[in-house]
């Protein structure tokens, strides 16, 4: 079983003189414990008036306030790059439109060869149209964008030589070096819409799948099924990981571990540390989660 924990870098303990050691404690904790994986969420900005819909809870209500703490991704995977030893760490998700291709490939490719290769891009599309439209993406053709975009940064990392013509990127008679130590660099996609299947499919080599419900994660993976029969790739290949958006205590969690356990699927990954007021409690449910899914 693998278990991987969302870093707390929105909220109490991502705001104020007592981050960095917050920051440092959780993820040096979180190895210490056991677990595979660290992992880091995307906003750059919160608007103060968000119509967009929410699309992890039933309520479609953002359910971060505005004026919240929040750390930049990219940034925090390089703090985590230089305090951690053996977990692998990733985006949970990067939304694609938000920044230039070129800069991230180049970003996460230097990240893979300073982490001495356990860096992983976990990707999306957004959602939020009013963060997108403010960081210059055209919200409409984001899923387009996006695609082309992680094709780009294949390239940027694959080819000593490379050159690439797309609608909204365009390069050549470059050098982009170095490449990552990883060949490839994981890519995990996230969403659940039929084009986020298909998404996992063509450009993914894994889905990073945050369900409302059980019975959605089942619809859910019909619909990765379908995408995968359609090209001819065995489903069973693809590794799934599994974060119940649902779940916001440990008990619930290892009930609902079973549901998914009992199909098969041995890799989780939960917003442990968010389910405790300050950074005294965060250790205790990490310890505690621990404990009860036997790390």
């Amino acid at each position: 079983m693998k278990f991987g924990m969302m870093m707390p870098t929105f909220g109490p303990m991502a705001t104020g003189p007592g981050v960095l050691d917050a920051q440092l404690t959780i993820a040096q904790k979180a190895e210490d414990l056991g677990f595979d994986s660290l992992w880091v969420p995307d906003h750059v900005v919160i608007p103060t008036t968000i119509t967009s819909r929410y699309p992890y809870n039933e309520s479609g209500k953002f359910p971060v306030p505005p004026d919240t703490g929040l750390l930049e991704p990219i940034a925090m995977l390089g703090f985590l790059t230089g305090v951690t030893k053996r977990v692998r760490l990733g985006t949970w998700v990067l939304v694609l439109p938000h920044r230039n291709p070129i800069v991230t490939a180049k970003m996460f490719a230097s990240l893979d060869v300073l982490s001495e290769g356990r860096i992983m891009l976990g990707a999306g599309i957004g959602w939020m149209e009013e963060e997108i439209t403010l960081l210059g993406a055209p919200f409409k053709q984001r899923s387009a964008l996006s695609d082309e975009y992680l094709r780009a940064m294949k390239e940027l990392w694959t080819n000593p030589d490379p050159r690439f013509e797309g609608q909204f990127v365009r390069f050549g008679d470059i050098k982009c070096e170095p490449k990552p130590l990883q060949k490839p660099l994981p890519v995990w996609i996230g969403g659940h819409s039929s084009r986020a299947m298909r998404r996992v499919i063509e450009l993914g080599d894994g889905w990073v799948a945050v369900p409302k419900s059980f019975t959605v994660f089942q619809e859910t993976y019909e619909t990765l099924k379908t995408a995968a029969t359609k090209v001819g790739r065995d489903v069973k290949s693809i590794p799934i990981m599994v974060g119940p958006a649902y779940v916001a205590s440990v008990d619930h969690f290892v009930e609902e571990m079973k549901k998914y356990t009992t199909l098969g699927y041995d890799s989780f990954f939960a917003p442990v540390a968010f389910w405790a007021a300050d950074l005294s409690g965060a250790l205790s449910v990490m310890e505690e989660f621990a404990r009860k899914v036997k790390m």
